[in-house]
Formats: structure tokens, C-alpha cells, sequence
């Protein structure tokens, strides 16, 4: 069995001495992709690198691609079930995942720190300014944050809020657990105008249309909005575009669209100067703790799955 880490980086050592017990570990250094995926079997990845059908032409022995996150957009799910590669994720694994928290805390903290300008305030401080009148923000306490996609992180983020003394609003198509005192939305259009924080929590597939298009964007005036889940679940160009007006009280984004292709981060970094606008590079998941245990999830369950081939040959 030969497995290939593609970002090797402060890999869990617990996980690799596991992998190693299953075969061959190797690790990518950066140069001859062809080379260090041509005899793989198995193949690590995180979120530095879109597996698409080119890299896997790169792999034709490839059985597993392992991937600990929920998340897919990295992936091409079509190429992968062509070519009979087994994909091992974190997708559905909700009692594990209930116990990793991450990204629930980091958006809990981006809607205060969009709410206190901290970003703002860092910076004029730094530079030698000190004035409390010139950044005053405004309380979570009372406000009104509306979540969209109740699932695990945006039922989690809720929980915070609520705790903090914020009035909830939700939209999620599916039927999904709430507490009484979270108030449900019929659409997307109806908790924007309800909210004063809007929270992007939803789950994306590749080549389904933003959940928040050009008219949510312009109902979006004079609000919050923060995004740790998918870049593509908004309409990028028209939030742009409405950040640049300044048309909304602030922007917090963990994610970008096409983030591994021809992104628009150059323009996300033009329009951070002199706005209420944080922009943090995909972290919500990425604390040493969360992910060595996704990394040890995920080998236990190539583990398994290696088992259950065997008894089943």
C-alpha cells in the first residue's frame, strides 16, 4: 500500500505512525507531482490543491482520496467516482464533527470583531492613533443575527449568539432542529430584512448557484455579513461591488470564491484599506487540536475501509 500526503505540513504524528501500519508513507516536497502520484493507492489532501482530472490522470493506481473536511468544493466528485476512487471525508460524520468546534468559535469571533472594528482599531492603533470616540462599535446584546443554514456550525453560532442576548433568525430549507426562541424565515430575503448580522453557515455543491445573489446583496445595505463556509455561496462581483460603495457596515470573509483557481483576492486586499472588512484564509477548521483529531478520524476510517475490502475479496 502506497500512501502519499500532498501536505505533509505538522501532519498529526499519532495519524502518520497509524498510516504507517497500513504502508508506505510519502510526502510531496513541492516538486514532480507526476513522480509522487503515479504509484499512490492513497492520497492525503487538505485544502491547498483542487483534485480535478488532471492530477488524477497523475494517479492511476489511486483507491482512496482522504480528506478531513466537510467541505468538497476542492474536489471533483464526478472524475473521482469515474476513475472508482473512494472518497473518505468528514461529509455526515455529525456526532464526530459535534465535538469539533473551530469554526463555530472563529465565526463567533468575527462577528464581534466586526461589530468592534477591531481590524480598524489595530491598525490606527499600531500607527499611533488612540481615540475610543473614532471607533465606537455596537453590542451584540439585543442585536439581531441571522443565520443561514442551520446545520452543525450555523446551530452552534446561534447558541452563541442567543447566549450573548442576540435575538435569532434562521433560514434552512431542510428540516432541521432549532430552539423555540430562534425564529424561523420563509426565504433569504425576509431574515435579511429581519437581521442587522447576517451569517453564511450553508453547505455548497459545486454548480449550484449562490444562495445570496445580486438582490439579497443590495437588501444587504447598512448590515454585517460574514462568511465561514463556501466563497461561491454569494455572489463574489456584487458583494464586491458593494463593499467598494460602502454600502454595508461591515464584511468578515474566511473564504473566497475559486480559492485554489483565478480568485479575486488581489481585489479583496485592495478594498481591506480604510473599511470594516476582515478577510482570514480559510482557518475556521485550522487549530493544531481539531486537526489532528480530523486526521486521526480519517485514517481510522481508511483503516476500516481497508478491512472491509479485505473481507469482502
Amino acid at each position: 500500500m502506497q500512501i502519499g500526503l500532498l501536505e505533509p505540513e505538522n501532519f498529526c504524528p499519532e495519524a502518520r505512525a497509524k498510516l504507517a501500519l497500513l504502508g508506505a508513507v510519502h510526502d510531496w516536497s513541492g516538486v514532480d507531482l507526476g513522480d509522487f502520484l503515479a504509484s499512490l493507492d492513497v492520497l492525503f489532501v487538505r485544502l491547498a490543491h483542487q483534485i480535478d482530472d488532471n492530477l488524477l490522470k497523475l494517479a492511476p493506481q489511486l483507491q482512496w482520496l482522504c480528506s478531513p473536511t466537510t467541505g468538497h468544493t476542492h474536489l471533483d466528485e464526478v472524475a473521482l467516482r469515474v476513475r472508482r476512487v473512494t472518497i473518505l471525508s468528514l461529509r455526515g460524520e455529525r456526532a464526530f464533527l459535534e465535538t469539533i468546534r473551530p469554526t463555530p468559535e472563529h465565526t463567533f469571533g468575527l462577528i464581534i470583531a466586526l461589530l468592534r472594528r477591531y481590524r480598524e482599531v489595530f491598525v490606527d492603533t499600531l500607527a499611533g492613533g488612540w481615540d475610543r470616540d473614532r471607533f465606537r462599535g455596537e453590542a451584540l446584546f439585543g442585536n439581531h443575527v441571522g443565520i443561514i443554514g442551520l446545520g452543525r456550525v450555523g446551530h452552534r453560532v446561534a447558541s452563541y449568539c442567543e447566549a450573548f442576548g442576540a435575538e435569532v433568525y434562521w433560514y434552512d430549507p431542510a428540516d432541521v432542529p432549532a430552539e423555540p426562541a430562534w425564529k424561523r424565515m420563509p426565504d433569504i430575503s425576509k431574515l435579511i430584512d429581519a437581521s442587522r448580522i447576517v451569517v453564511m453557515s450553508a453547505s455548497f455543491k459545486l454548480g449550484q448557484p449562490p444562495l445570496v445573489g445580486r438582490a439579497e446583496i443590495e437588501l444587504l445595505s447598512g448590515r454585517y455579513l460574514i462568511n465561514t463556509a463556501r466563497g461561491e455561496l454569494v455572489d463574489e462581483l456584487a458583494l464586491l461591488s458593494a463593499i467598494r460603495d460602502g454600502r454595508l457596515a461591515g464584511v468578515a470573509t474566511d473564504v473566497i470564491s475559486d480559492e485554489n483557481g483565478a480568485n479575486r483576492l488581489a481585489e479583496w486586499r485592495t478594498l481591506a484599506d480604510g473599511r470594516n472588512l476582515i478577510l482570514t484564509p480559510h482557518i475556521g477548521g485550522a487549530t493544531v487540536d481539531a486537526m489532528a483529531r480530523t486526521e486521526r478520524f480519517i485514517v481510522d476510517k481508511l483503516a476500516a475501509e481497508i478491512a472491509r475490502r479485505e473481507v469482502s475479496a
